[in-house]
């Protein structure tokens, strides 16, 4: 059974991720074991002189999540290079999360899953977000010092509208049986 399952998760990467990616996944899969779910994320990204296609890649070993980031860029070399980047997580590491889901509100498709969100934190990253302080008065000219937002967000994975059903109904897969192993180091 899990040799049936191993072929499926290879057919599936292969389906969906990029040639160039899949030297990067195998190599992940040689060191950490096989694969118990995946989801593949195409998306398009805009820069500030060009667009591209990105498939960041989710991996999720029985102990860990892995996390393939492609990028673009043309930094160094003017045709541009694929830089890949992998974040391996211990599932124990992931000491919160949070799922969101959004539906809609009214209409034909009144409560329907518009969006699910998973968010999770492992203590790998932290942003602070500051900006000047004001207070209500608009006339006020005093100094108000600066007030700041401190986000703790490692990773994500969102699923939304921009994706077709297929790729939405595996992402869903994905989150789900990423929740089921979370739950045993709770």
């Amino acid at each position: 059974m899990e040799k049936d399952t191993q072929t499926q998760t290879w057919n599936d990467i292969a389906e969906h991720v990029p040639t160039q990616l899949r030297e990067d996944v195998e190599a992940i899969a040689r060191i950490h074991g096989p694969f118990v779910a995946t989801f593949v994320r195409p998306e398009t990204l805009f820069d500030t002189d060009s667009v591209y296609e990105a498939t960041p890649v989710f991996l999720l070993t029985a102990t860990h999540l892995i996390v393939v980031l492609p990028d673009v860029t043309h930094e160094f070399i003017p045709s541009g290079e694929l830089i890949t980047s992998t974040q391996i997580v211990p599932l124990r590491s992931i000491t919160d999360y949070q799922v969101i889901r959004r539906r809609v509100l009214d209409g034909p498709q009144a409560g329907a899953i518009s969006v699910v969100q998973l968010r999770m934190r492992w203590g790998a990253s932290r942003a602070l977000d500051m900006r000047p302080a004001s207070c209500e008065d608009p006339t006020c000219e005093a100094e108000h010092g600066y007030v700041g937002m401190s986000i703790n967000e490692d990773g994500d994975v969102l699923l939304d509208t921009t994706l077709d059903d297929a790729t939405f109904a595996r992402g869903l897969s994905f989150i789900d049986e990423l929740l089921r192993r979370l739950a045993t180091f709770a």
